[in-house]
């Protein structure tokens, strides 16, 4: 460093390879990098390659700019993005405005309520899908209605017991557990004398309910039913048979 000049800096030793200094700086600059050999080694190995880039870009032939990066095609694609906007708004509020009207001038019906599911629907598929069909009419047998009654109160969380009907002409075959809309269910089933299927079904209820014994025939099939507060009964058998009536009107007036 020369005295009474201002330090060189990194930025003097840039200028010095840019050849940006002024004469008097780049004396200070060569004196300096003399003094530091392993110094103008790298600036003039810095100040070679810049000079071969230069040289090199000298032979590249000017290109134009390409159209999609002039400033006038930049301005076009702006303003036709701009407009495709305010189009889209602008049919939107005119679709709203249009479901507005439309809502105004069409008179509002009320929805339609589905109508209500026939009560005991569920004993009608559980007599369908296996009193009605011998082989699996049970999976406990008579044999075991000791156990059966214990399955059932336990399953029900009521204390159950197996009617019998022997009186009515009716032998009890044996019951099975089921799964009602409401809750646990079960099926107790006798046999009548014509060969057919008389079934008591039980199930636990939703919500405790009370209500009188009622009948509804669906097709072949009848089915009497009512309900105790937690629990809900239906006798079911076909339509023609005497039996039914008979155990539903035994049945329905135990307490």
């Amino acid at each position: 460093m020369i005295s009474g000049s201002r330090p060189i800096g990194d930025d003097d030793i840039q200028a010095f390879i840019d050849g940006r200094l002024a004469p008097v700086r780049q004396r200070e600059v060569e004196a300096f990098l003399a003094s530091e050999p392993a110094l103008r080694i790298r600036a003039e190995q810095f100040r070679a390659d810049a000079q071969a880039l230069r040289a090199a870009a000298q032979l590249c032939r000017p290109a134009p700019i390409p159209a999609s990066l002039r400033l006038s095609e930049v301005r076009r694609r702006n303003a036709a993005r701009t407009m495709a906007v305010h189009r889209r708004l602008a049919a939107g509020i005119c679709i709203f405005a249009l479901g507005t009207a439309l809502g105004m001038a069409i008179p509002r019906q009320a929805a339609e309520t589905p109508p209500p599911r026939p009560q005991m629907t569920d004993a009608v598929i559980a007599f369908r899908a296996f009193a009605g069909r011998a082989g699996d009419a049970v999976e406990v047998p008579a044999a075991q209605t000791a156990a059966l009654k214990r399955m059932m109160s336990r399953h029900l969380k009521q204390n159950v017991s197996v009617p019998d009907l022997s009186g009515l002409g009716l032998a009890f075959r044996g019951g099975r557990l089921l799964s009602s809309d409401e809750g646990p269910g079960g099926m107790f089933v006798y046999d009548d004398p014509a060969g057919g299927h008389v079934a008591l079904y039980m199930k636990t209820l939703a919500s405790p309910r009370k209500a009188a014994l009622a009948s509804r025939q669906e097709g072949d099939l009848v089915a009497y039913f009512w309900f105790t507060g937690e629990l809900g009964y239906a006798v079911l058998g076909s339509s023609g048979s005497p039996f039914v009536t008979r155990a539903a009107e035994r049945l329905s007036d135990v307490p």
